[in-house]
């Protein structure tokens, strides 16, 4: 059962990027409604508790890492509502790296398959809107920069991603 109230660790981009990415957003909420939400990427959650020594060694996590570039590589949707249509994101060493180094700072389901990708609408849509969605937008193929990590506390029963604090990486 998924959790609807809890903290997740979010990848976020440089302001060129962020704008590019809600700029494609935009022209998905015209087709697919969506709940609003920050441009990111998941690293890491559900987290239900996290206590103060955990925001100490996140801190400290950034010194140790850098920015990262992620490959975008196409638009995909699935059922499921918090994916209901998003960019596929190539898995990289970097980023598996990454999540190791959050995991070392508080467990969570790293086994659990890991598929990067950065949501541009959250909903129960139908699938030939989606499919029509992804025959009118522009072709992917480039990179663009993870820059900061951000601690989010999530609460889907109300539609609130509200950022609680962000690291600038290296």
């Amino acid at each position: 059962m998924r959790i609807s109230k809890a903290f997740w660790l979010w990848g976020q981009f440089s302001s060129k990027d962020t704008e590019y990415i809600n700029g494609i957003k935009n022209e998905v909420k015209s087709l697919l409604k969506s709940p609003i939400f920050d441009a990111h990427v998941t690293l890491a959650g559900p987290f239900s508790l996290l206590d103060k020594s955990f925001f100490y060694k996140l801190k400290a996590l950034k010194r140790n890492n850098n920015k990262i570039d992620l490959h975008l590589k196409s638009f995909n949707f699935e059922t499921e509502f918090y994916k209901s249509f998003y960019i596929s994101i190539k898995n990289s060493e970097e980023l598996n790296s990454l999540r190791k180094d959050i995991y070392e700072l508080n467990k969570f389901d790293i086994e659990k398959e890991y598929e990067p990708h950065i949501s541009l609408a959250y909903g129960n849509h139908k699938s030939k809107d989606k499919k029509n969605m992804i025959s009118n937008l522009a072709k992917l193929n480039f990179s663009i920069k993870m820059t900061r990590i951000s601690l989010v506390d999530v609460n889907e029963n109300i539609n609130r991603w509200g950022v609680l604090d962000s690291f600038n990486l290296k």
